[in-house]
């Protein structure tokens, strides 16, 4: 299996989005309704299967996924000091989408792709971890640089409590973990309907990210974009290999979190951009800008990696 025929179908079903989009078959409803469908739905199943089948050494895992963690704080609040200079409704969003990896819609196709079973087993702990420190970090940047909104408000961090409480990737992740430890094998028809769930996933939301692409908005954030991208695909993945490697780590332990950090931005951030007031669309060109750039970036991590 060569890398190209790894990454290439991914990115060829977000061409197939676009398309439908331009074309007139999805249209703005259609594909809200589809992006809902795989966030609340066949995702969940997918990862709840994953880690009720499977048996996890916690103890091996607990570190690698501290070490995902303490890098992704690291690179939020630096992107965040380092962009004092730029405009309060700016700064937040670019160090959100820097930290923010678009783990569900383009990170579990890939890893599927590259590991199969063993690589999704990984990724399904690591996206359940993730939620909650990428929301934590998104609320931070982007209530700090606006005057009269203190991040110190328990109101705020209330609701951000409720809101990742609530979060149905994190709520799948946790049963399946709890499913895992009883020892029990789920009833082979729950099985069963759960994997014909879960199969429709990574397709369809590859359709939904290309169905999101809207070229004109990177005109004028060039800049934006090349700096997002360097942190997205070159130092936090880079950074997560480094530790994971010092951690002993290899195989699809190693390669599933490089991918899934390495990543482009989550679509998830333009709308934290909007309802924080963060620029918006800012934030989508970033989004727009990482996903267009992350065939290269990944291919480039296949070939580390030794994947193919």
């Amino acid at each position: 299996m060569t890398l190209l025929n790894i990454v290439l179908p991914v990115f060829l079903v977000i061409g197939l989005g676009y398309l439908l989009r331009v074309r007139g078959f999805i249209g703005e409803t259609a594909n809200a309704w589809l992006s809902r469908l795989v966030f609340y739905v066949t995702a969940p199943a997918l990862l709840f299967q994953s880690t009720a089948t499977e048996s996890f050494d916690w103890g091996a895992r607990v570190p690698a996924l501290l070490a995902v963690g303490a890098i992704t704080a690291v690179i939020s609040l630096g992107v965040y000091v380092l962009a004092r200079g730029m405009a309060p409704a700016r700064r937040g969003v670019l160090a959100q989408a820097c930290h923010r990896s678009n783990t569900v819609f383009i990170g579990l196709p890939i890893v599927m792709s590259a590991y199969g079973a063993e690589g999704l087993a990984v990724s399904s702990l690591l996206i359940g971890f993730m939620v909650v420190v990428e929301n934590f970090f998104g609320v931070l940047v982007l209530t700090l640089p606006h005057e009269g909104r203190s991040a110190r408000d328990p109101r705020l961090w209330s609701r951000t409590a409720v809101h990742v409480a609530k979060n149905p990737l994190i709520l799948a992740c946790a049963a399946g973990a709890l499913y895992s430890l009883s020892g029990l094998p789920l009833p082979f028809a729950f099985d069963r309907s759960l994997a014909l769930l879960g199969t429709t996933a990574a397709p369809l939301g590859l359709l939904s990210v290309g169905a999101s692409l809207e070229f004109r908005r990177l005109r004028d954030e060039v800049s934006g974009v090349g700096v997002t991208s360097f942190v997205r695909f070159v130092a936090n993945p880079g950074l997560v290999y480094l530790a994971l490697r010092w951690l002993g780590a290899a195989g699809a332990e190693l390669g599933a979190p490089v991918l899934i950090m390495g990543c482009p931005t989550a679509v998830v951030s333009y709308i934290m951009a909007r309802e924080m007031g963060g620029d918006e669309r800012f934030a989508a060109a970033l989004i727009i800008g990482t996903t267009v750039l992350a065939l290269p970036a990944l291919l480039a991590w296949l070939a580390v990696l030794r994947v193919g």
